[in-house]
């Protein structure tokens, strides 16, 4: 499956299925791919805010990763959309023009502010590995995958953005690599946001896509992990997915039985059917059995 696809589904669960879709935390993105950002971009520095005015921001101690641009400068600030500035902090500037004052690309949701001097100088570190990836692939989804990986929120953002787009040159993944995000996805100690994005690499690999549908719900599941295993990998053998849906759900977390549901009437037999309305009929959770009444409806069958 194209990862197009995947990123589409991780982003329509939410919708699917009336009141399944109030279980699952789907990935909005919060911001653009960085590289596309940065590809618009004349000058890439990380500094602190200076003094604010109306329709200008003062920069200063600018390390300047790409471009030309003096250590202290000027930036337009439009008074109807302003950054989320504060003099005295560092920011990850991203900017058009030949010279100052500069236009900021980003948006104001998309400013990235580092949380102290030591956030600032990760993502110093940061951008110029991103900048001496260059154009390699496999270098750019390796650099993206560490942070994935890493303990900066910001930085994992700004990954999950880059890794949930279509027409780039590192994805899909390769089989280690998609295998390797697999065990992520599964992986209970990992942040919610790194699994689901890392269910979505595994699944747009056919190795990576059997991998994460063996593995659900696993320990600790997330619902959306389960709910892209189930219904984003169509390379997958029948046989295995509705396997992997009647462990699910009968799982013990009612999250798990509702994104399991989403995928019922898209797997039904015999055996899913009689799940499915035993969860109609007798779940505990009012919102599961609610669900499961849903997909019988959906499946076009009708409850006993």
């Amino acid at each position: 499956m194209k990862h197009s696809a995947l990123a589409g589904l991780v982003l329509a669960l939410a919708c699917l299925a009336g009141p399944a879709a109030r279980a699952q935390h789907p990935l909005p993105p919060k911001q653009r791919p960085l590289h596309e950002r940065i590809a618009a971009a004349d000058v890439v520095a990380v500094a602190t805010i200076g003094p604010i005015h109306e329709g200008r921001i003062e920069v200063r101690d600018a390390t300047v990763l790409r471009g030309d641009a003096p250590a202290s400068f000027e930036i337009k600030r439009s008074p109807a959309a302003p950054p989320p500035f504060v003099t005295g902090v560092p920011a990850v500037l991203l900017l058009r023009g030949a010279r100052p004052p500069y236009v900021l690309v980003d948006e104001p949701r998309e400013v990235v502010i580092p949380s102290d001097a030591a956030a600032a100088k990760r993502w110093t570190d940061a951008l110029r590995s991103l900048f001496a990836a260059g154009s390699d692939p496999q270098k750019l989804v390796h650099t993206y995958l560490i942070w994935l990986d890493g303990d900066d929120d910001a930085l994992r953002d700004a990954a999950g953005a880059a890794l949930s787009v279509s027409n780039v040159p590192y994805l899909p993944l390769d089989r280690e690599d998609a295998l390797d995000r697999a065990r992520a996805a599964l992986d209970p100690g990992r942040v919610p946001s790194a699994r689901r994005v890392s269910a979505g690499l595994a699944a747009s690999q056919s190795d990576g896509a059997a991998a994460l549908v063996a593995g659900i719900p696993g320990e600790s599941p997330d619902p959306q992990v389960v709910a892209v295993a189930l219904r984003g990998t169509p390379s997958v053998g029948r046989e295995a997915r509705e396997a992997a849906l009647l462990r699910s759900l009968a799982h013990r977390e009612a999250g798990v039985r509702r994104a399991a549901l989403l995928a019922a009437p898209d797997l039904w037999n015999e055996a899913v059917a009689a799940k499915v309305k035993q969860l109609a009929a007798e779940d505990p959770d009012v919102d599961v059995k609610e669900d499961a009444q849903d997909a019988v409806a959906r499946a076009g069958q009708e409850t006993n």
